[in-house]
């Protein structure tokens, strides 16, 4: 904990630097700041997109903002009050068991969103033996998958390396620097057009939780009232996801920057994988905690409580 206390500072200050007292946009006086972090703009954060551009925060008396920050800056920034949510609810899980003090509040998606996407001379995960493969940081729920497909698909940890590049892995796969990288729906559907081939899908096989929102112990129990309205701003972004594809493709093309084609085959590859209700499904909840038994080196499973706190999804089933 004293480690993550100093980063946080640290990382802090840096967000504090250059005169400026946040990286954040002041909100509106008549309105709250939400402040909301993604790990990269994916598919499985359209319940957040959605209750943005839909009014539907705004309507809980919030001006949202949203921003992509990886996985230590965006903890550090939740341990200082400067963000509310991250949404990275693998990661955030994970930093839980690590001792962070913060908790998922939420899950968006039971199956991941994740593909491994590869230049176009690459027709197999076979092929991938021995390459160097663009990765996302350690212990990240997109380097989690990634291992996890390859696995599925016959290559060991041992097979290949993986280049932790953060959210460069597109701009680095376009370049030529990597043969090929763990990227999201999105960003795999913008590569596809440029020839690239996707070799392997999350989805395909693998029920995982993915998205969703985390935060800070300290803000739960702080300012419970905003935080209990900002979920369930995102609860209704979540249904309109899983069931109201007129309304989900247009917030689709203007988010992703996808034509009317593309963003509709991005709503139907998704439209199963869904939350129906903000939890993990049972199936989802198992791989999860076996996975991060393994990563981690636990000595056994986690315990749900470790990772989650559902109670405001409780109150709000219960208003």
């Amino acid at each position: 904990m004293k480690n993550w206390s100093a980063l946080a500072l640290v990382l802090a200050l840096c967000l504090l630097a250059d005169g400026q007292r946040s990286i954040f946009a002041q909100a509106s006086p008549k309105l709250r700041p939400l402040r909301i972090a993604l790990p990269s703009h994916s598919v499985s954060s359209s319940p957040i997109y959605l209750a943005k551009s839909l009014g539907i925060f705004e309507r809980y008396g919030f001006e949202t903002q949203i921003l992509v920050l990886e996985p230590r800056a965006a903890l550090a920034a939740l341990l200082t009050g400067d963000l509310d949510f991250y949404t990275a609810a693998g990661t955030t899980g994970r930093a839980a068991l690590r001792g962070v003090p913060v908790r998922v509040v939420m899950v968006a998606m039971n199956r991941s969103d994740q593909v491994v996407v590869a230049a176009k001379e690459f027709t197999s995960v076979e092929q991938l033996r021995g390459k160097t493969l663009g990765g996302y940081t350690a212990q990240a729920s997109a380097n989690i998958v990634l291992i996890e497909m390859l696995r599925r698909k016959g290559l060991k940890p041992e097979d290949y390396k993986i280049l932790n590049i953060g959210t460069n892995r597109a701009s680095a796969l376009l370049s030529g620097q990597i043969p090929a990288a763990v990227l999201t729906a999105v960003e795999a559907a913008r590569l596809t057009r440029q020839g690239f081939r996707v070799l392997a899908r999350a989805s395909d096989d693998i029920e995982l939780s993915s998205g969703g929102l985390g935060t800070a112990i300290a803000s739960l129990q702080n300012k419970r009232d905003v935080m209990r309205s900002a979920v369930q701003g995102a609860l209704e972004g979540l249904r309109i996801a899983a069931t109201q594809k007129e309304r989900v493709v247009p917030v689709y093309m203007k988010q992703f920057a996808l034509n009317a084609e593309e963003a509709g085959y991005l709503y139907d590859h998704v439209a199963g994988s869904w939350s129906v209700d903000g939890r993990p499904s049972v199936n989802a909840n198992k791989l999860d905690f076996e996975l991060t038994q393994r990563d981690m080196g636990l000595k056994e499973p986690p315990k749900l409580e470790q990772i989650y706190d559902f109670s405001l999804l409780d109150e709000i089933a219960k208003r």
